[in-house]
């Protein structure tokens, strides 16, 4: 505390804006004082002690200044750019609802890297932690994944979506997909072409390739029998329609569901979801029908398909790879040795002879 002494006797004045000493009366020094604490200063001074005490940075020198140093969040940001873009009415789109979806996801995909990375972003440090769950990250890849397909087109948007897709994957995939742990385990790609499977996974691959067929031609005029092209008239593809994301990634759900181990358990209700899948795609193929190549193929596509889904709903579907046992081959063959080891039992009196 800054105190106001006299230079003669050397007593403290009681008041500091007191001219003469009250002990001696000798005539006081000029009284200065102290400077005022500037709270700017000191909250820029705590900031900068903050950043020193903070451990510095020694990743990968591109991710330096990338929100969480996260390849990640990188990824979901260029997700965000590309949906951006789609507001423009000459680039691709997944329709607002998806677009709805993948904005909410990436959202949370960005707030729980900066929970693991002990981060914090006022913008995202309100939504709980029961949000951000361990298969979040496979539930956003597989869904960018799907969507990548519409956004195949002549323009950056391709680019932009792709790179994002692949920067998610690849920093999630030692995280969630890899591991006794991961989910990757939960899968097996061979399992969507044995048996009947087969038939439903050469259908998606057909439905999914007649989306980028004609399915109408905008300015097209009826006349009888005949269908005459409109002056003017521009092919629609079947990723242009209404509602044809929504179809296109219940086709890629399905094919995820096929390739699901036969030994994972799944609750009960997860067999009729392909049906469910097959009810929207049929009915939304009949409201766009035209005689036109993409609509007539992918009808041809979904028959098989939905075979598949009726026979997975009644239960009916291979729980066992085709080939295999119904049991394990060594079990048997150990039981076997066990009753060939065992003494036949003695015969009855009365039966000899």
């Amino acid at each position: 505390m800054h105190q106001h002494q006299c230079t003669e006797c050397g007593a403290v004045a009681a008041e500091p804006r007191l001219r003469y000493c009250e002990e001696c009366g000798a005539r006081m020094p000029e009284f200065k004082p102290p400077p005022l604490i500037d709270e700017s200063a000191q909250k820029a001074a705590a900031l900068e002690n903050s950043r020193r005490a903070q451990p510095a940075y020694t990743g990968p020198k591109w991710l330096e200044h990338v929100p969480a140093h996260s390849p990640t969040v990188l990824g979901v940001l260029l997700h965000m750019v590309a949906l951006f873009l789609s507001i423009l009415p000459f680039l691709a789109g997944v329709g607002p609802f998806w677009s709805a979806v993948v904005i909410a996801g990436g959202a949370l995909m960005i707030a729980r890297e900066y929970r693991a990375a002990n981060e914090t972003n006022p913008l995202l440090d309100w939504i709980p932690e029961s949000l951000q769950p361990r298969v979040l990250p496979v539930v956003y890849s597989g869904l960018a994944v799907a969507i990548a397909l519409p956004m195949l087109e002549l323009s950056i948007q391709p680019l932009l979506w792709a790179g994002g897709t692949v920067l998610v994957l690849r920093d999630q995939w030692g995280k969630v997909f890899e591991g006794p742990d991961g989910y990757a385990d939960l899968f097996e790609p061979r399992a969507a072409v044995r048996g009947m499977r087969v038939l439903a996974t050469a259908g998606i691959a057909v439905c999914l390739l007649a989306l980028f067929f004609t399915w109408t031609v905008a300015g097209e005029v009826a006349n009888g029998q005949s269908v005459y092209g409109g002056a003017g008239g521009l092919a629609v593809s079947g990723f242009e329609l209404s509602m044809s994301s929504t179809v296109e990634i219940g086709l890629m759900a399905i094919l995820a569901l096929l390739m699901l181990r036969p030994e994972v358990e799944r609750p009960v209700w997860l067999r009729f979801v392909p049906a469910g899948v097959m009810v929207i795609a049929l009915v939304w193929v009949l409201v766009n029908m035209h005689m036109k190549v993409g609509p007539i193929v992918f009808l041809a596509g979904l028959v098989p398909v939905g075979l598949v889904a009726v026979f997975q709903a009644l239960g009916r579907d291979e729980a066992a790879p085709a080939g295999e046992a119904p049991f394990d081959e060594d079990t048997n063959a150990e039981s076997q040795e066990e009753f060939a080891d065992e003494e036949p039992p003695p015969e009855d009196e009365d039966m000899r002879g």
